[in-house]
């Protein structure tokens, strides 16, 4: 397969210390739940490192901190095969800045270099915001970049002012130290009914014009050890992501063997958005999706719909050879240091407080 990947995503295991509603994992505590034997992610990582486009590896889950020290050791692991590495948390273990300094220490001095927090109405309902603000504050303290992404709905309840008006936080957001920002919480198996106004909806489909960032730029391992074009949300959901078994293959011998996708290419490039377009334009009996704004959501609804893919199989678009070319040039430019770190720049240039701040105020209903 043609295809240059930038990061790899770990989802260590599903087990999680929460048990959020539309988690889209269905994660919850149970140790039933999969999970990557631990020697495995060692190998994993290592193998990765013969695919020379890898720039970064992702620890999430689930929970990834349920790893324990393990979690210390494979970012060592990270490290030593020169890659960059980040982890995603709800933040359980800082129950307090010490707590929260003392634990980011031993990764920082592991290498770990970026940590994601998330947290927001159906986080909230497990771990307290101001263990995300513990950890953060700790990880940018430590020279971590640090992002916190909040979940958003239109029914969302999450104190917003509350959790940003903190005095001793608010510091970390004035200067950038740690950047915040929305995200579409997205409708899985949860019972709580999940809708987004009309503006954010819009908003949302505004932004999914530039194509979607994820598919082919990271690839993911699942806890049952299958490697992923995508790390999307709905990974799970969409069987044409999955590559092939890493209990069976390396990682790049399942990606020098997976067929080109132009499907893949093309949500790459400009987003699923646009083939569900093109695809409407052929066979106008195919809907679109009612009520969406996640891009994840978007994606889903397309490769669940069999007479999409039929449509752009039986019509390909007359532009079909211009995007393959386009992706093929943009694989053959070398990706400098520099130009991986722009999209950090670019997001703490975006996702001020006051942006994130008016982006809310459109996205809910008035209570």
């Amino acid at each position: 397969m043609l295809v240059a990947p930038h990061t790899l995503s770990i989802i260590t295991t599903h087990r999680c210390t929460a048990a959020c509603d539309h988690c889209c994992f269905d994660c919850t505590s149970d140790r039933g739940h999969p999970s990557i034997p631990i020697p495995n992610i060692h190998r994993y990582i290592e193998q990765a490192s013969e695919v020379k486009s890898f720039r970064l590896v992702v620890f999430t889950g689930g929970e990834c901190f349920l790893l324990g020290r393990d979690l210390d050791d494979c970012v060592s692991t990270a490290t030593r095969q020169g890659f960059k590495s980040r982890f995603v948390s709800n933040g359980y273990w800082a129950t307090s800045p010490a707590v929260a300094r003392r634990r980011l220490e031993s990764l920082q001095s592991r290498g770990l270099l970026e940590a994601n927090f998330s947290t927001g109405d159906a986080h909230m309902a497990y771990v307290r915001p101001e263990y995300v603000r513990n950890g953060a504050m700790a990880a940018a303290d430590l020279g971590l970049t640090v992002f916190i992404m909040l979940e958003l709905h239109a029914g969302s309840r999450f104190d917003f002012e509350g959790f940003v008006g903190e005095p001793a936080f608010r510091p970390y957001l004035e200067s950038k130290r740690v950047v915040i920002q929305n995200s579409p919480w997205m409708r899985f198996n949860g019972k709580e009914s999940l809708a987004y106004t009309r503006e954010y909806m819009q908003d949302m489909s505004n932004g999914r014009q530039r194509g979607c960032s994820t598919i082919l730029n990271v690839i993911a391992i699942t806890p049952t050890e299958s490697l992923v074009s995508c790390c999307g949300l709905t990974l799970e959901q969409i069987e044409e992501l999955h590559l092939g078994s890493l209990r069976e293959r390396t990682v790049g011998e399942i990606l020098r063997s997976a067929p080109d996708d132009f499907l893949k290419v093309w949500v790459h490039l400009q987003g699923p958005d646009a083939v569900l377009r093109y695809a409407r334009s052929v066979d106008p009996t195919i809907g679109l999706p009612d009520n969406s704004a996640h891009i994840c959501e978007i994606c889903r609804s397309m490769y669940h719909d069999p007479k999409v893919v039929a449509a752009v199989m039986r019509n390909p678009p007359p532009f079909r050879a211009a995007l393959m070319q386009e992706y093929v040039m943009n694989l053959v430019k070398p990706i400098a240091e520099s130009q991986f770190d722009s999209s950090t720049a670019a997001y703490k240039e975006v996702c001020t407080v006051k942006r994130m701040r008016t982006m809310r105020k459109t996205a809910l209903v008035p209570a």
